[in-house]
């Protein structure tokens, strides 16, 4: 049975997510802060005996990192595919807007907390496995011309350099690292916005991209049609 870890798996593209490859009859680990109090995730449980692991994890902790991977490395010897979703957004329309708060939560959640979570359960990702950490696709800086939300779109440009990093060292293994944009769904994020396209239409072809990642993929920037993004 294909396994499958996914981080902010409680709501949003995480549970949608989860939902998606539970129907597909994977193994499904889904991580959150408190799983306890998930209720569309303890529905799919019932729904899918068997099928669906809740795991209490708080990305920007290494403590909880660790004792999530120990829950997930009892129950399983391999992950086919990791999912690193959970990410925060402080809006912010100017440079006054920005604090030292949300410049490190967002660093801490957007950036670390991926590398962490990767880097704890890589001795779980075999050959042929992917790690998928979502993100938003980045402009090389010289053609940056945003000038909003600034903790997020740094800690994006971050985690892509990292990913790209991890991407190069864990070739060597046969892993395939990518970063993956899902495109503007609807979320709390964005208090599900109309222009917004709706889970039940973006999730499908999130999971067609991660399942047709190949070795040639390794270390690029997908978009939800599957085309690499340059960034």
């Amino acid at each position: 049975m294909p396994a499958i870890f996914i981080t902010g798996a409680n709501r949003g593209i995480g549970l949608g997510l989860a939902a998606y490859y539970l129907a597909q009859g994977w193994h499904v680990f889904a991580a959150c802060r408190q799983p306890e109090q998930a209720s569309a995730l303890h529905e799919a449980e019932q729904h899918y005996p068997g099928l669906l692991t809740l795991v209490a994890l708080d990305v920007t902790a290494d403590a909880s990192i660790d004792t999530a991977w120990q829950q997930v490395s009892a129950k399983t010897t391999h992950l086919d595919v990791l999912i690193n979703n959970a990410g925060v957004l402080h809006p912010s329309a100017k440079a006054d807007d920005l604090t030292a708060v949300m410049l490190h939560e967002a660093f801490a959640v957007n950036t670390i907390a991926p590398f962490m979570v990767a880097r704890r359960f890589g001795d779980l990702l075999h050959a042929g496995a992917k790690l998928v950490n979502i993100t938003m696709p980045t402009q090389p800086i010289t053609r940056l011309v945003r000038r909003e939300n600034h903790a997020y779109v740094a800690s994006r440009y971050a985690l892509n350099a990292l990913t790209k990093m991890l991407a190069l060292e864990w070739a060597e293994r046969g892993i395939i690292s990518v970063g993956l944009y899902p495109g503007y769904l609807q979320t709390d994020m964005n208090q599900h916005a109309a222009a917004a396209k709706p889970l039940t239409e973006g999730i499908p072809l999130v999971a067609n991209v991660i399942a047709t990642l190949t070795a040639e993929h390794n270390g690029l920037c997908l978009l939800p049609d599957g085309k690499a993004y340059e960034w």
